[in-house]
Formats: structure tokens, C-alpha cells, sequence
């Protein structure tokens, strides 16, 4: 038997359909892409190199040449110091008149000639009834200066109390000393009124001057000034030469 003829056409699979296509890219956009996957994968590769060499022990950096250092450096010239100016040595101040024992020292209105120097443990006193025995002390001495005083000035002075003529006595280390606070009572001062009457114009007196020094104190110089201690006044004797003891 014969099978009956088909009625229609067989049936044939589809084909498949395409996708659309998308844009296409321009090559300046290729460029730029390749550039750029081009970075990432060098920054990532610095990223890893520092990790591993940065730990103990790992893969040292292998950083380029000449990298720029992290901190700045001031590569900046500077000029020099300009040179010091030699110090400046203050002018020496004027010396005191200088005179020996013997010699007639000057100092304003009064002229004094130094006689004698002498040290001693006790000075008398005229304590107006009797005398009377003032001792230096232990470790201590009286350094006693004789002298006599004129007055070639205009006014009259008194060369031991009130203040006087006397600028102290100086010792071979520089130490300058005062006079006693009793020099007014000193017999010798009390015998030629040389306290408390003042010497006038044209006049002379003898006068003791006493100081209190160290045992171990040496008499250098004896300072006095007629003007009550001006400073361009002062007037210096030299005591060494001259100095006894008794």
C-alpha cells in the first residue's frame, strides 16, 4: 500500500538570530584603555614589592634610581658670618698721684709728708683722766701712720675727725682699710690737737693715722685726698720701704 502523500511542508529548524552588535569602539578609546590597564598593573606591582620588602627577612625594594627622597633638603647657599670687630678695651682709668715716704704728697688743699710707719699690738689711749691700753686682738694688729699735715689751701680742715683726709690704707693684696673709730682718743692726736681743731690756711699739724689689719697683713700704701675724697683727687703714698714694727 501506497502511504498517503503529506499534506504540508516538513518543518525545518530556525536559525539563530544574532545579537545587534554594539557600538564599535574608536581606536583613541583603545588607546586610552590600554594606557590605562597599563597603570594599574605597574602601581599594583609597586604595591606588592613594597609589602614584601618592607618585613624582616623579605625581597629588598627595588626601587628605581635617583627616586626623590621623602624628606626635603635645603640645598640652599647662605652667606657667610660677617668677621667679629676686635673687643673693645675700655681706657684705663686715670692712676692716683704716687709719692714715697718722706716726699711731700699733694692732694687738693693738703700737703702731707708720711714720717714713719709701724705696726704694733696696742695703741695708748688719753681717755682724758688716764691712759688707757686699746688692743688689736688675737690674730689682729695696729698698722699706725705718723704724719704731718699742711694746709696750703683756702679753708680751713680738720685732717682726722669729721670725716678727715684719709681714704684708708691698703695692704700688699688690695684690701683697703678704715681707720680706728678711737683715732680721736690716740694719745698722739690728743697731745698736737690734731682732732677736733681744724687746721687753717697756711698752718701745720702732726696727726696719727691707725688702722686694725691681720697679723699676716702687709701695709702697702696710704690714700688721702684734701677734697674729701674726689675721685680725681686721690693721692697714694708707698709704705713698704718705710714700714717697722715694735
Amino acid at each position: 500500500m501506497i502511504p498517503p502523500k503529506p499534506t504540508g511542508d516538513p518543518a525545518l529548524p530556525t536559525a539563530p538570530v544574532p545579537a545587534p552588535a554594539g557600538p564599535r569602539r574608536s581606536r583613541r578609546t583603545a588607546a586610552l584603555v590600554a594606557v590605562w590597564t597599563l597603570l594599574v598593573a605597574g602601581v599594583s606591582s609597586g604595591v606588592t614589592a613594597a609589602v614584601i620588602g618592607g618585613g624582616d627577612g623579605g625581597i629588598e625594594d627595588s626601587a628605581a634610581p635617583g627616586a626623590t627622597p621623602s624628606i626635603w633638603q635645603d640645598t640652599r647657599t647662605h652667606p657667610a658670618d660677617p668677621p667679629q670687630e676686635p673687643e673693645t678695651v675700655p681706657s684705663p682709668t686715670p692712676t692716683a698721684k704716687s709719692f714715697a715716704i718722706g716726699e711731700k704728697a699733694k692732694s687738693g688743699g693738703a700737703t702731707v709728708v708720711v714720717k714713719k710707719v709701724s705696726e704694733a699690738p696696742t695703741v695708748t689711749l688719753d681717755d682724758f683722766d688716764s691712759d688707757k691700753i686699746l688692743k688689736a686682738g688675737a690674730g689682729a694688729k695696729f698698722a699706725i701712720v705718723e704724719t704731718t699735715v699742711h694746709n696750703d689751701g683756702t679753708e680751713p680742715f680738720d685732717p682726722v675727725c669729721g670725716g678727715g683726709i684719709s681714704q684708708g690704707l691698703v695692704d700688699a693684696e688690695g684690701r683697703t682699710f678704715d681707720i680706728i673709730n678711737e683715732v680721736f682718743l690716740v694719745k698722739a692726736n690728743q697731745k698736737a690737737d690734731a682732732c677736733g681743731e681744724q687746721v687753717q690756711p697756711g698752718f701745720k699739724r702732726d696727726a696719727v693715722f691707725v688702722y686694725r689689719l691681720p697679723a699676716d697683713a702687709r701695709p702697702a700704701e696710704w690714700t688721702f685726698s684734701g677734697s674729701r675724697g674726689v675721685d680725681d683727687d686721690l693721692t697714694v703714698v708707698r709704705l713698704a720701704a718705710g714700714t717697722t714694727s715694735s
